[in-house]
């Protein structure tokens, strides 16, 4: 028993030994092991990051900028900048940035002879506890970085003294830092890594300039080198300049020379030998080659391809709207053998030509060469192809809108026409019948019953309407024929005056008063007399016909600096709001006009309008259901009147 009972306990005290101390110890060694792994990685990463170039500062700025970003990717919590400094210079240049805070830092905030950043360069390093500086600190960049809510700052330097250096900047919002300390193995790694880098190109500059020296053969080798980065830069910037070119078409809108102008620059910049637009017609569902191709002649080459043939790399390139590319159409089985033998070509790009994801044709680019484009041309072709389909859609729309506004302008005509005729042949025989119904009425031909006389009144009554709208027509189809008015100067008080004194005979029958305000007498105007007093007189004959009886109409006369107003206000039914808008189309009647049987055509003020108008004026209105309107026009006085 002894012996058992010392063998339980030694049993317990290992597994006590195992738990208590070797499994925390295994935790935290495999943390460890993690946190070496991750470490590790990231080193490889860093290691492994493809420099482009080997120009410094250029090698220095594009590790900064990918290591920013593996950092980053790490430590999402920190706001990570790299500032790098040239040699003999204190100016710092931002090369990358992850937080917004970074993009609101002015230049001078990465002075290197600022005493923050000198510190970090000469003792290796700085952390700054940030939080409540925006009012104590003097310096800019901690004042900006408190504002946006951050506690904790790292300067971490890099680089060599004297030479190529600069600063890895690292912020935290936790006030403890905790980020920075979690993070800060890996800012160890990168700032080793730019500063082994920057020595090593430090070095290498110095190897270059004594191998150019000895050997001067280097030299053509660079100038050619250079001479090949510039010929890239070109390229690019003709990119750019087509691009340009495409926007500035656009601007000079859709005009019949805009696709040829295209052409010719796709044909220059690709040294094509043939390009042309094939655009779809809806009529007969064919893409159709537009005139203004570049490298076609004969008429037969201009060919239509109809939408059914499948077969043909153009309806499909219309179809699917994907680009298409060969090097060798003439063998190509995709597309069809007959008409890249008629444009003798073998390389062949289509582009569609799009207009907010619908395709109205492609843009077909050939040369005799083979294997002649690449895929970035495709690229480049296509930006210009969605230039150039804006252009085709606004010409194909003016086509239309142009078809179209002739084909209005000739039912106008007619129209105007139509009218002008039947209003003539309806004039006479109603002046007739209003002739013979005032004799009768009149008692020239005998005495009349009574009932016989109110017959007669009642077709006179509906004569007169018939004049009236006759008149109206008339009116209507002069001004819409722009009929030169006889324009001399005018007195608009006398134009007045007049209109009253027609229509006061007529509202004095149904109790309704025309009264004239004048405060002073106003200049002359230029202008018509006798359609001037027909536009008084359908806003007075309107006013009186829209008032109750016992209503009032008053006109009023008055010169506004360079303008004489003139005004027709009324206390009658007012026009609904809904009715205010249409007030001035043809034929528009009010819908409150049974309230007081209002007859009329719905022409009058539509030639007030246009006779103002002729007249170089304004006319508007206002009006409130069951209280009245006004009418209100203004026409420009003479130019000496006005003292000029």
């Amino acid at each position: 028993m002894p012996a058992l009972a010392a063998l339980v306990a030694g049993f317990a005290a290992y597994w006590f030994f195992v738990f208590r101390r070797l499994l925390p110890l295994d935790r935290e060694l495999r943390l460890v092991r993690e946190r070496a792994g991750d470490l590790r990685r990231f080193s490889l990463e860093v290691l492994e990051l493809q420099i482009s170039t080997s120009t410094a500062p250029h090698a220095l700025n594009e590790m900064g900028q990918r290591c920013v970003v593996c950092l980053h990717q790490r430590l999402p919590e920190l706001a990570l900048c790299w500032v790098g400094r040239g040699s003999g210079t204190d100016e710092g240049v931002m090369v990358a940035a992850r937080g917004l805070v970074w993009s609101e830092l002015g230049q001078g905030a990465w002075n290197f002879s600022s005493a923050l950043l000198r510190q970090a360069l000469e003792e290796g390093g700085v952390t700054r506890t940030i939080a409540g500086a925006r009012d104590s600190e003097a310096d800019p960049l901690l004042r900006r970085l408190a504002d946006h809510g951050f506690c904790v700052l790292r300067l971490i330097p890099w680089g060599r003294p004297g030479s190529s250096a600069g600063v890895l900047a690292a912020v935290d919002r936790d006030p403890q830092g905790a980020g920075l300390q979690a993070a800060e193995p890996f800012l160890d790694i990168v700032r080793r890594m730019a500063t082994s880098w920057a020595e090593i190109i430090d070095d290498l500059g110095r190897l270059s300039q004594a191998s150019e020296r000895l050997q001067g053969g280097l030299t053509s080798t660079i100038e050619e080198l250079t001479h090949t980065h510039t010929r890239l830069i070109e390229k690019a910037r003709e990119v750019r300049t087509l691009h340009d070119v495409a926007e500035a078409l656009i601007s000079r809108g859709a005009k019949t020379h805009s696709l040829a102008a295209i052409v010719s620059i796709v044909a220059k910049y690709l040294q094509a030998d043939l390009v042309a637009f094939l655009l779809f017609d809806e009529e007969s569902q064919e893409l159709v080659t537009q005139p203004g191709a570049y490298g076609l002649d004969g008429e037969e080459q201009f060919y239509r391809m109809p939408l059914s043939r499948d077969d043909a790399s153009s309806v499909r390139v219309y179809r699917t709207c994907r680009p298409f590319l060969t090097g060798d159409a003439q063998n190509d089985p995709n597309v069809i053998a007959h008409y890249v033998k008629l444009w003798k070509v073998h390389s062949l790009i289509v582009i569609p030509l799009l207009v907010e994801e619908r395709c109205i044709g492609v843009m077909r680019v050939g040369s005799f060469q083979k294997d002649y484009f690449s895929g970035e041309q495709v690229e480049m072709m296509t930006i210009i192809a969605e230039e150039a389909a804006v252009i085709v859609e606004t010409a194909i729309l003016n086509r239309k809108l142009s078809k179209v506004a002739e084909q209005l302008a000739a039912l106008n005509r007619m129209k105007s026409e139509f009218v002008s005729t039947v209003s003539h042949e309806f004039k006479t025989p109603l002046t007739s019948l209003s002739g013979f119904l005032s004799l009768l009425i009149g008692g020239e031909t005998g005495p009349m019953s009574a009932q016989q006389m109110e017959f007669l009144k009642i077709a006179q009554t509906q004569v007169a309407r018939l004049i009236s709208l006759v008149s109206d027509l008339l009116d209507c189809s002069r001004l819409e024929a722009n009929m030169e008015m006889e324009k001399a100067a005018v007195a608009l008080e006398q134009v007045v005056r007049a209109s009253v004194a027609n229509l006061s005979l007529q509202a004095g029958a149904t109790g309704k008063t025309i009264s004239v305000e004048l405060a002073a007498p106003v200049p002359d105007i230029l202008g018509d007399f006798k359609w001037l007093g027909l536009a008084v007189d359908n806003l007075i004959s309107n006013a009186v016909k829209f008032t109750r009886p016992g209503g009032r109409v008053v006109v009023s006369l008055v010169r506004q600096g360079e303008t004489v107003e003139v005004c027709v206000a009324d206390n009658g039914i007012g026009i609904h709001p809904d009715d205010q808008g249409r007030i001035f189309e043809k034929f528009f009647r009010a819908r409150n006009r049974s309230e007081v049987s209002a007859p009329g055509t719905g022409l009058g003020l539509t030639i007030v309008k246009e006779v103002v108008s002729r007249h170089g004026g304004r006319i508007w209105f206002q009006s409130e259901l069951g209280q009245g309107t006004r009418f209100c026009f203004a026409l420009p006085l003479q130019p000496e009147a006005t003292g000029d």
